[in-house]
């Protein structure tokens, strides 16, 4: 098969490629909205809270007084004895029972508590998640939007190079250049189209992942003008402390476990139970206790005296806890200062990486541009046709990646401060606030629906040209 044969097969897989699936072409306010509501992470964590939620209402259901009712019967045959004349026996009784205990050592309110900052607890942790996917998500569309624009620059390369051949076989054919020019020129187009399905499949799977985190919704990002982020984050260190939901999970830890050190010191404090008991019906009437229709109340108090240093060493177990949650927030903290740092240093880095590669990228252009018409003229050497198509090819691509690199670095910034969390009050923070405020509707008590409304367009500027 000649070469003009071969690249127009080429063409008409690669070069204009339809997707197989049917995409919806979204904006990336709108993604968020669908990954959001769509996301199978999310609606487990959702009901998982749920579950923390109910959870709690039935841990402290022992403080509240239990009523049951017993139903007794049994029956004995009569038994022959000499000539005494026996009866068949039943008997049987209804009773009702209630029993309370009464909190005499303070322990419900701190059982209760623990119980609901466990819960609290919960839920930082589903807005930590949150924060971690939405961050995940827009790192992904960026990455997307930017294989979509190095695939575009791929075949304009295969283009480039396919004319650059074209000129060469004629040069060829008019014997003005040796076969060696073939072969190389010919090479370059096919490394070229090796980098076009290399660029289309990085793509596809870029939009394979989208649609996963949007729970199956096949989705690509809709055509639009490639611009560069502006450093548009306002939030610092101090800030971070107070809103990133995995700090607040560790206070709430924290002061979980200290209250749950006071709870455990309680081990050998006294109960006082009280019971209330009634009986109406009983056949005989003096089978139960109380008798038939009546009742009986009782008050008991216990005392424990010794319980094998259980509760000294749960104390023991309690105040460790303590320690590791105050290491742990510590750790989070300084985690978060790093973060933070890390992420500023990158932007700084992809920014100025972004502003030399785009004159790089001038001067590449007018070299390449320089260079054909040399080459087409018959006045320069291949061997400078190819180092400047490759130079040009490696500039641009260059570029690119610092654009690239720009978005995921103020995405990770705004993940390093918490940026993608949901407030407890139902608005959304700073950088989701750049796609529309968000309301979240209220479901199961205490539960919450995440949803984004209007839309507003993140901060960028233009693409040099």
């Amino acid at each position: 098969m000649n070469f003009m044969k071969r690249f127009l097969i080429f063409s008409s897989i690669f070069i204009f490629p339809t997707v197989s699936f049917a995409s919806v072409s979204m904006t990336l306010p709108q993604y968020i909205n669908e990954l959001l509501l769509n996301n199978y992470s999310l609606k487990a964590g959702i009901k998982n809270v749920e579950a923390g939620y109910y959870s709690v209402l039935a841990s402290v259901g022992y403080q509240r007084p239990s009523v049951n009712a017993s139903l007794n019967g049994s029956f004995a045959t009569a038994q022959n004895s000499g000539n005494a004349k026996n009866y068949h026996v039943s008997v049987g009784n209804l009773g009702l029972r209630l029993t309370q205990r009464i909190d005499i050592s303070g322990s419900y309110k701190l059982d209760e508590k623990q119980n609901i900052l466990g819960y609290e607890a919960s839920r930082a942790n589903f807005d930590n998640n949150v924060n971690t996917l939405v961050a995940g998500a827009e790192e992904i569309w960026w990455s997307a939007v930017l294989a979509r624009e190095n695939m575009k620059l791929q075949r304009e390369i295969l283009l480039q190079r396919s004319e650059n051949h074209r000129v060469t076989l004629e040069k060829y054919n008019q014997e003005l250049i040796p076969k060696l020019d073939i072969v190389r020129s010919e090479a370059q187009v096919v490394e070229a189209e090796s980098l076009v399905k290399n660029a289309e499949t990085t793509y596809l799977n870029l939009l394979a992942e989208l649609s996963f985190m949007a729970g199956g919704l096949d989705v690509e990002p809709v055509e639009e003008e490639l611009k560069v982020p502006e450093f548009d984050v306002s939030m610092n260190y101090e800030n971070a402390l107070e809103v990133r939901p995995d700090l607040r999970a560790a206070r709430i830890n924290l002061e979980r476990a200290k209250i749950v050190k006071k709870l455990t010191a309680k081990g050998l404090s006294p109960t006082l139970d009280f019971g209330f008991q009634w009986t109406p019906w009983s056949d005989p009437e003096a089978y139960a206790t109380p008798n038939h229709g009546e009742a009986g109340a009782s008050l008991t108090l216990t005392i424990p005296i010794v319980d094998g240093n259980q509760t000294k060493y749960k104390v023991m177990n309690a105040d460790r806890l303590i320690q590791a949650a105050e290491a742990n927030l510590e750790n989070l903290k300084e985690s978060t200062r790093r973060d933070i740092t890390v992420a500023i240093n990158n932007w700084r880095n992809a920014s100025a990486s972004e502003q030399d590669k785009q004159r790089q990228v001038e001067r590449s252009e007018e070299e390449l541009r320089i260079t054909e018409l040399m080459y087409s003229e018959g006045m320069g050497a291949q061997i400078d046709l190819i180092n400047a198509q490759t130079a040009y090819q490696a500039v641009r691509t260059e570029y690119l990646d610092a654009v690239k690199n720009m978005y995921v670095a103020l995405v990770a910034l705004r993940k390093a401060i918490g940026d993608y969390s949901p407030d407890e009050d139902g608005t959304w923070r700073e950088a989701v606030e750049r796609y529309g405020k968000g309301k979240e509707i209220l479901g199961e008590p205490g539960l919450k629906e995440l949803r984004l409304s209007t839309t507003k367009q993140p901060k960028t500027k233009a693409k040099k040209k």
